[in-house]
């Protein structure tokens, strides 16, 4: 056995962390919010900052008119706001000038009117290509996410393709749920579900994300609720610990605590900015 074998935790010491992101700012996010706050849950609010306000037309299928940009900040302000485009266009077949328009004045708008810098995107359509994913690094983006269900709760190796583990109409969503809340692991993991709020009218089942969140929630003990953002900066934050030579210290330099779980069972608090000897109190 190696004299270091350390496993990541999330704050507090929980080893287990519950996300979810919704797109398009549409007026069903009204209620989606306020069962969040009910439950204590957090989400990414993906939204394009062209369409603010949108009616829907009186004939639509279903309503998917947009929040007006002068809600925004009140609507989210207990979770984040992520990009999604100035116009939801597919900007992974557009030239790179227009394709790099809709992604920085999408988040200029956002940023104006959340008053916070935009850590995470989720692309339009699902698609993206190489040369997106680098435009969304150029802009500032930590991360952005896809919508290729995944069944597991695996951390990103990629934050540039952030993988959920599935929709919220996934027919193995409480199967995910339960495997989640009951599966005893010392590896970290994450579960994450997506989708767009406008679906719960059209399938008029908006008590199946009601019944996630309460189950989540009401087996929450060990499991840590954070927006994307908050994820993506602790894991980044994890990966720039320095470890000494000879494996008895550890340098945290980012602004993040970090925990971790030592090979011996013992729960080590990596302090910001401070250089920790195992078993001892920081240098």
């Amino acid at each position: 056995m190696g004299k270091r074998f350390d496993i990541l935790l999330f704050p507090q010491g929980k080893n287990k962390a519950f996300t979810l992101s919704y797109d398009d700012g549409v007026y069903q996010d009204r209620r989606l919010v306020e069962l969040f706050d009910r439950y204590h849950v957090k989400c990414t609010f993906n939204l394009n900052g062209g369409a603010l306000g949108y009616k829907s037309p009186a004939e639509a299928p279903v309503d998917v008119s947009k929040i007006p940009a002068e809600e925004i900040r009140e609507q989210y302000r207990n979770h984040e706001v992520g990009g999604h485009a100035l116009y939801h266009s597919d900007i992974s077949s557009l030239g790179s000038p227009y394709a790099m328009h809709e992604i920085l004045e999408d988040k200029r708008i956002l940023e104006g009117l959340t008053g916070g810098i935009l850590k995470m995107f989720a692309y339009p359509f699902g698609l993206f290509n190489s040369e997106v994913k680098e435009m969304l690094k150029t802009a500032g983006y930590l991360g952005a996410r896809t919508v290729r269900s995944t069944h597991s709760f695996e951390l990103p190796k990629d934050p540039y393709e952030l993988d959920p583990t599935c929709h919220h109409n996934d027919e193995k969503l409480f199967e995910l749920a339960e495997k989640f809340v009951t599966e005893k692991t010392l590896r970290p993991s994450l579960f994450y579900v997506w989708g767009h709020a406008y679906e719960f009218d059209r399938n008029d089942n908006w008590d199946r994300i009601e019944k996630l969140v309460r189950y989540i929630s009401e087996n929450g003990q060990d499991i840590w609720f954070a927006t994307n953002g908050e994820i993506l900066d602790y894991i980044s934050a994890a990966h720039l610990l320095q470890y000494s030579v000879d494996g008895t210290m550890i340098h945290n330099p980012s602004a993040t605590d970090i925990e971790i779980m030592t090979a011996f069972g013992r729960r080590e608090t990596l302090k910001a900015g401070t250089t920790t000897r195992i078993g001892d109190t920081p240098l």
